[in-house]
């Protein structure tokens, strides 16, 4: 008899369900699955992925926006992330010693125990996805992928009555690069000065090799803007493309982002009156950067998708100009937020040492 084993009623994995970040997406749907109240906001503010940017000098690089690079430490987020609905931390990351073997034990241990596992990959790109369920011993795997339904990836998927992806050829993806427990033990929840440190660390203009991240973002995603070289006149598609998606990915990353960093902060200054006045001024200039993309830099390009129009606009040497001056100022905006959390946080430094 074969053996297999389905989780049902996890909720579905999509863009546009909460948001645009795919492992905060997981994560509450793992958690409603289990019974554990929380939030999207909540999780992407405790995880740190709503204070992140990131632009690789190096490339134009369609990885940015992952919220692997929102730390130095690229399982950070992931453990800050299941901290977030108290849960403690394990992952069994892929290295040139995993098996397959290893990887299926792990899934069929958690799936038997009545846990969905988070994974990165799977379908398409290292981003997380949900596992529900296996057959086939394990060989077979299916659950919900923010990518199973883009054309590109049709070939390697079927699809269960209730929606879930099913694939055979998730190890062969170069791109299936981890796994996330869900069914571990409970882990204290985040307070605020944690929180707020994390945030911090987060906006920290910094490089990490060839990441600029943070504050320093903004300069190299402006930067790239602003250098004629790689806008040529009469650009091939894909350049088109490639150019677009790493705009765009950088104002999906900000509008979701800071969307849920200033209701998160809101929340809290709501709990905590002695620290709301700058709780609420931070939270102003994370919606500052928001009134920018949403009022001035998706009007001048033409909307918010990304088809053929946008593309050509994003090419006009004007257009990229006025950008910069965009970002540069969504830039000043986050260094005052900074300055707020970094105040905060000394506050509350203080006051544990007083008491």
């Amino acid at each position: 008899m074969e053996e297999m084993a389905i989780l049902y009623g996890v909720p579905k994995v999509a863009y546009g369900v909460d948001g645009c970040t795919p492992f905060p997406i997981c994560v509450r749907s793992c958690a409603e699955y289990l019974g554990v109240r929380t939030s999207y906001t909540k999780i992407m503010a405790e995880c740190g992925a709503a204070f992140r940017l990131v632009w690789d000098t190096s490339c134009w690089n369609g990885g940015n926006v992952d919220a692997v690079f929102t730390f130095d430490d690229p399982q950070k987020v992931f453990a800050c992330g299941m901290r977030s609905i108290n849960r403690t931390f394990r992952m069994l990351p892929r290295t040139q010693r995993t098996t397959k073997e290893e990887f299926i034990s792990f899934i069929r241990s958690e799936i038997d125990g009545g846990n969905p596992v988070i994974a990165l990959g799977i379908i398409g790109p290292p981003e997380a996805c949900v596992i529900t369920g296996y057959r086939n011993q394990g060989n077979t795997l299916m659950g919900w992928n923010v990518f199973q339904e883009y054309p590109e990836h049709q070939s390697s998927v079927t699809f269960e009555t209730n929606g879930y992806f099913i694939t055979d050829s998730w190890w062969e993806n170069p791109d299936t690069c981890g796994l996330i427990a869900t069914g571990t033990g409970e882990a204290a929840s985040f307070s605020l000065k944690e929180v707020l440190r994390n945030a911090s660390e987060v906006l920290e203009g910094r490089m990490d090799n060839t990441l600029a991240k943070g504050l320093t973002a903004y300069d190299a995603w402006r930067n790239a803007l602003l250098r004629d070289r790689d806008f040529p006149e009469e650009p091939v598609f894909p350049i088109l493309v490639e150019r677009m998606m790493c705009h765009g990915d950088a104002m999906d990353c900000l509008s979701d982002g800071r969307k849920h960093a200033a209701a998160y902060l809101r929340g809290q200054a709501a709990c905590y009156p002695q620290y709301r006045e700058k709780l609420n001024a931070a939270a102003n200039m994370f919606e500052a950067v928001s009134s920018i993309l949403w009022n001035e830099m998706i009007p001048v390009l033409g909307g918010w998708e990304r088809g053929e129009a946008q593309m050509k606009k994003l090419f006009e040497k004007e257009t990229r100009r006025t950008f910069a001056g965009m970002i540069d100022r969504m830039k000043r905006h986050e260094e005052w937020a900074l300055v707020y959390i970094r105040d905060l946080i000394r506050e509350m430094t203080l006051e544990n040492r007083l008491s």
